[in-house]
């Protein structure tokens, strides 16, 4: 385990992971966005799914960074944005930002609903970004739930024919058990993610009107049981212990990556206990990156708006 002390202003670990999505942070990219302003708008059809992702390529750039946002996020999180914009600016790279199913405005591009284990559509969306654009480097960056994904990622990469050269996992939940009761144990981030997540839903609804047999997801109040219906519901998983196992990053997993990877997570994370990431420490591949302070994929200098994340990836690339 590498423990480091970057600049973190406000130490406040609620406050930083707010900071984290937060759009007051754009305000950077206010006079100059080009990964959006030069973006192409991509579909990416495999047999498992159709998923939308948009790329920005920087000519003769030898480097792809693939990043990937959070449960609920998007291609245009705010942390995606600001990491995606600082790589093409100084690490003179193309940038693909993939949106998982359901997430972004791409509710309409598949009848199923998402869940965190389908992870057979985002291997074949990887590679074929990769194949429709060849770099000679390939570096995957995921943030909290796309963290945790690019670990599985790495793992099946080489089953996959996908030639991935680092990844960057950054308050990836490693237990999505202990993460959904440690996000439970808070009315803010429970509220929070109900919120974004009974939307989402909604918006499937609108589109997919015969595909739930009535509102009840609306009336639920707590993640687990919604987890439990839906994923009863809308899966072949019998109850949500074995769902949380179908994506729990495992010793043995960590062990099969032969991909190096970089695990980033602070201490004080208000919904990943820093327990689970011991599974990782001493793994050949995986460097265990700890700071004291930085919350929830927060890592930030109030005073700049920038994040620590940014330079680290930087100079580890």
């Amino acid at each position: 385990m590498k423990i480091l002390s970057p600049k973190i202003i406000p130490k406040n670990a609620n406050i930083q992971s707010i900071l984290a999505s937060s759009k007051l942070r754009l305000i950077r990219l206010v006079l100059n966005n080009p990964v959006r302003k030069k973006a192409q708008s991509i579909l990416l059809e495999t047999k498992e799914a159709t998923l939308q992702g948009f790329y920005t390529e920087k000519k003769a750039a030898e480097t792809l960074f693939i990043l990937f946002h959070g449960w609920e996020g998007s291609a245009n999180s705010t942390y995606i944005q600001l990491l995606a914009n600082s790589l093409y600016k100084h690490k003179n790279a193309s940038i693909f930002r993939l949106n998982f199913r359901d997430h972004g405005d791409t509710h309409h591009l598949n009848k199923d609903i998402f869940h965190s284990c389908r992870l057979t559509e985002v291997l074949l969306s990887v590679k074929k970004i990769i194949q429709k654009f060849p770099h000679k480097n390939i570096i995957l960056c995921g943030f909290s739930l796309g963290g945790n994904f690019s670990l599985r990622v790495a793992e099946k990469a080489y089953e996959y024919g996908i030639d991935i050269d680092k990844v960057f996992a950054i308050s990836p939940p490693l237990n999505p058990k202990n993460s959904m009761l440690a996000i439970e144990k808070s009315s803010f981030y429970a509220n929070y993610f109900m919120h974004k997540w009974q939307r989402s839903l909604a918006k499937k609804a609108k589109v997919f009107p015969e595909y739930f047999d009535d509102d009840q997801y609306k009336t639920i109040k707590t993640l687990e049981k919604l987890t439990d219906l839906l994923i009863i519901g809308h899966s072949d998983y019998n109850n949500t212990d074995e769902y949380f196992q179908g994506y729990q990053i495992t010793e043995k997993i960590l062990k099969n990556i032969k991909i190096p990877c970089h695990i980033i997570t602070a201490w004080d994370d208000p919904v990943i206990p820093f327990a689970d990431f011991m599974v990782a420490d001493k793994k050949q591949s995986i460097q265990l990156v700890t700071c004291k302070h930085g919350g929830h994929c927060g890592f930030v200098n109030v005073w700049t708006m920038h994040s620590w994340i940014e330079d680290y990836i930087q100079e580890n690339t």
